[in-house]
């Protein structure tokens, strides 16, 4: 029968391009029929073919079995392609595993090294925890065996099988602390590569080998051997300081004398993780001098992030890393060399450039570091510039309707202006640049992952140590605004905590971020993209807080208070909503006591124009969903609105009520309402106040927390409250009677507070008329007849008596049987009752509280 070989199948594959899987198909066939004929010969040019086919891609675990049969071949070359099959196909689940444990044992111990060598390395791959225990002491047997390569294949062998097999690593350590001895370089350097991998998990078992390997290091010229070696003593170090010591003379020669980068990395790696570094020894470099340690690993690392290779410019980040936490001063100097790494094209180098970069931070150089982080936000896809021309000049803001133009500003124009000129941010939040992006795809910087990296970047450097990088906080809170455009990522919250806490906490800058605060509430954009749970909503929220908080640092304005309760209010959740109506409560009654310091007929015109225009925007929001009319009086409650909102809304409304009535009349003094009620919120001065400061109020002597208040609270759950008293038809309201009380009483079902009674006024009587229990009378039922005839007409006949009704006289005289007592009612407590308002998140530092 003519066969095709592995080469035959080859050349078939390339002569049919076209219809290759066909051609596949076929010769799978064929290979399925050469299987299964006795000739070993066929069956191992069939298990060859299978072989490169599944590097193609195809299956061929079919033919598991018939691979452990050309394993058991005695000729070398058919045996060879058996056990490339098993390594390729097999996995832990594999049937016919169990069929070759007797297989590789007697490979293992074969007379030919090459059939030894075959079955090491088909046992490291096909290796399972059954495998590992069974043949483990068969494969340490190997380790004796004259020839190099077979026990230096053994050793990796054996890292394998104690994966699988932890129980026999205690018999492997003494070996491997034999092959550290062995005579030939290639097995030292096998038993040293699987010691440093297996002391990954667990370094003190190796700490017994620091002697003999501190000689390998010492003596040994092969680099990936010393490699292996100076990972394992970083690794040993931290376990035993008293290595530092001892390891500082050979690292040291190594670090100035070797050329290979891969060996220099893993030295000044091993001497900064294992705190090596630190000791007091001088060293002396390349010309002679001597120098400290750390110093010269510092300017080692030059070499590798000034490299042109992205591999070590990344590795020499990583290490710089190290090294800065340990010994920042030698950091400080690099400081333009990791500078323009962040405008490396390689992501990974910008993200390690930024992290390293923000340690650096200085009161020197953060003003530097944030216009370069803030110009790659900006000079990016993912931030859409504007023309220069279509936006207000440089340095005005407009407050309430009126232009006004500062030092400050100006400040702020120049901050957001780098050395290029583009210009970052304008005055009103509008995005420009004065030149034109190069490049169509995306960048570094259009990655979200390093956008918030960028942003966490910043706020780090500036609150690092209480804000002692700053010194002008104007400034920072400009940045922070400006990264409220900017971000192009969701950290609204982390932005929102920091504006309030630089805000609560230094007074100075306050008036500067009242000021940005309006300017954000007033950027329409801005504010039409605010939406539920979202980062603009998070950041206007606290800017109405602000604005309502400090609403006294500036002069007072009218329209502020329109800006409080914005077009987006309903999308927004009710926390959020909260805030900006208690916000506009405190602009409203700061605005009044200030028009109240020059009062005039003018101005009592425009107070009872605005108080208006209040009620009439309230009355919508309180009103919008239920198509009712907006009359004040008629407020009804939506139950869409949550119930903290609902309650502020009320108290906005009584507050104007009030003002309403005291305005009604004109008046040459302003009234005292309207110059008292800010008071209302600026009682008592607000201050931060720390998150561990409960804790440190001394508890008074006598002050027993645990025993309770007052005495025992009664159980409320089985009280059965009497209902109502019956109401007479003749002292029913009007209203009751007709459609206009049911439309009430639907109107009051949206009320939390309100409880309906049922519709059925004549079942509620007073306890005392209920019958006692003993005096209901029990009827028997007789249920047997139900499907006779007779039954069948007297319920007919009742139908009928029904439909005609009772004489008056009848329905007079009838005995009216008592109605059961009703069931108790269950009155939830307080503990069960749901908490309407949301959760508060844990703040980070020392938010204020609301008046």
């Amino acid at each position: 029968m003519f066969e095709k070989s592995l080469t035959d199948l080859i050349q078939g594959l390339r002569a049919n391009k076209r219809n290759e899987a066909e051609y596949i198909q076929k010769s799978l066939e064929e290979i399925q029929s050469e299987v299964q004929q006795s000739d070993m010969h066929c069956k191992s040019t069939a298990i060859d073919k299978l072989n490169y086919l599944h590097m193609l891609g195809y299956d061929t675990n079919w033919a598991n079995f018939n691979a452990v049969e050309v394993m058991a071949s005695p000729r070398f070359g058919e045996k060879r392609k058996g056990y490339l099959a098993a390594a390729q196909s097999f996995h832990q689940e594999t049937d016919v595993l169990m069929l070759a444990t007797n297989l590789i044992r007697k490979d293992l111990a074969s007379s030919n090294a090459m059939e030894v060598s075959v079955a090491l390395d088909g046992l490291a791959q096909v290796a399972t925890p059954e495998l590992a225990t069974d043949l483990f002491d068969d494969v340490a047997a190997v380790l004796g065996h004259s020839r190099p390569f077979i026990r230096k294949k053994a050793l990796v062998c054996l890292y394998r099988l104690v994966l699988k097999h932890p129980e026999g690593l205690h018999a492997l350590a003494p070996q491997l602390r034999e092959r550290l001895d062995d005579p030939d370089p290639s097995v030292v350097s096998s038993a040293v590569s699987v010691i440093c991998e297996l002391a990954r998990t667990n370094p003190h078992n190796y700490l017994p080998l620091a002697p003999r390997l501190y000689q390998l290091m010492n003596s040994s010229t092969n680099n990936w051997m010393l490699i292996k070696i100076v990972k394992l003593f970083a690794s040993l170090t931290p376990i035993e300081p008293r290595l530092a010591k001892k390891l500082h003379g050979p690292l040291s020669q190594l670090i100035c004398s070797t050329s290979a980068m891969s060996l220099l990395y893993e030295c000044i790696h091993t001497a900064v993780v294992g705190d090596i570094i630190g000791v007091p020894l001088p060293v002396t470099d390349n010309v002679g001098r001597e120098v400290d340690f750390a110093e010269l690993c510092a300017r080692k690392l030059v070499f590798f992030y000034e490299s042109a290779d992205h591999n070590l410019r990344y590795v020499g980040l990583v290490t710089l890393g190290e090294l800065q936490a340990r010994r920042p001063e030698l950091v400080v100097n690099q400081y333009e060399t990791v500078l323009k790494c962040l405008d490396d094209p390689d992501l990974s180098i910008r993200m390690r450039a930024l992290s390293v970069i923000s340690g650096m931070a200085t009161r020197r150089t953060l003003d530097r570091t944030v216009k370069r982080l803030m110009s790659q936000l900006i000079l990016s896809n993912t931030i859409r510039l504007q023309p220069v021309a279509s936006l207000p000049s440089v340095g005005s803001i407009e407050y309430g309707g009126k232009y006004n133009g500062s030092a400050a500003d100006s400040d702020l124009m120049a901050m957001a202006t780098d050395a290029t000129g583009a210009s970052l941010v304008s005055a009103r939040g509008s995005i420009v640049q004065s030149r034109q992006l190069t490049g169509a795809g995306p960048g570094p910087a259009d990655s979200p992952e390093y956008r918030l990296l960028v942003v966490e970047a910043i706020v780090d450097m500036c609150t690092r140590q209480s804000y002692g990088n700053l010194s002008n906080f104007e400034w920072y809170v400009a940045v922070l605004v400006d990264l409220v455009y900017t971000a192009g990522v969701d950290v609204g919250q982390l932005l929102s905590e920091k504006i309030l806490d630089v805000t609560v906490r230094v007074r100075q800058v306050r008036e500067f971020s009242v000021r940005l605060m309006r300017q954000m509430l007033s950027d329409r954009q801005l504010v039409g993209r605010a939406t539920s749970g979202s980062s603009t909503a998070k950041v206007l929220c606290t800017a109405a807080y602000i604005l309502g908080e400090y609403c006294s640092l500036l002069s007072a304005n009218s329209e502020d208070i329109a800006l409080l309760l914005p077009e987006c209010f309903e999308k927004l959740d009710g926390e959020q909503q909260a805030t900006f109506v208690q916000a506009a409560i405190k602009v409203y009654t700061n605005w009044l006591r200030d028009v109240a310091g020059y009062w005039s007929t003018e101005v009592w015109e425009l107070v009872r124009a605005v108080t208006s225009s209040i009620i009439s925007q309230l009355s919508d929001l309180l009103s919008a969903r239920t198509g009712e009319g907006n009359a004040l009086g008629g407020i009804v409650a939506v139950a869409e609105l949550p119930l903290q909102v609902t309650s502020r809304l009320r108290h906005f409304v009584e507050i104007t009520k009030a003002v309403s009535v005291a305005t009604s009349n004109p008046s040459d003094s302003a009234p005292q309402l309207c110059l008292e009620l800010h008071e209302l919120f600026t009682a008592y001065e607000l201050n931060p106040v720390s998150a561990a400061a409960q804790g440190k109020v001394p508890i008074p002597d006598g002050l027993d927390l645990d025993s309770p208040i007052g005495g025992p609270i009664p159980d409320t759950e089985h009280i059965m409250f009497p209902p109502p008293p019956p109401v007479s038809p003749e002292s029913r309201p009007r209203g009751s009677q007709s459609g206009g009380g049911r439309k009430q009483r639907r109107s009051h079902k949206n009320e939390p507070f309100y409880l309906d009674g049922g519709n059925d006024a004549g079942h509620a009587r007073s306890l005392a008329d209920l019958p006692d229990v003993d005096d209901i009378p029990v009827v028997q039922l007789d249920l047997g007849g139900h499907g006779s005839e007779d039954a069948a007409k007297t319920r007919k006949k009742k139908k009928r008596s029904t439909k005609h009704g009772a004489t008056k006289r009848e329905r007079r005289n009838r005995v009216r049987t008592p109605s059961p007592p009703p069931a108790p009612v269950d009155i939830a407590g307080d503990e069960d009752m749901p908490d309407v308002s949301a959760p508060r998140p844990q703040p980070q530092s020392t938010p204020p509280a609301q008046h």
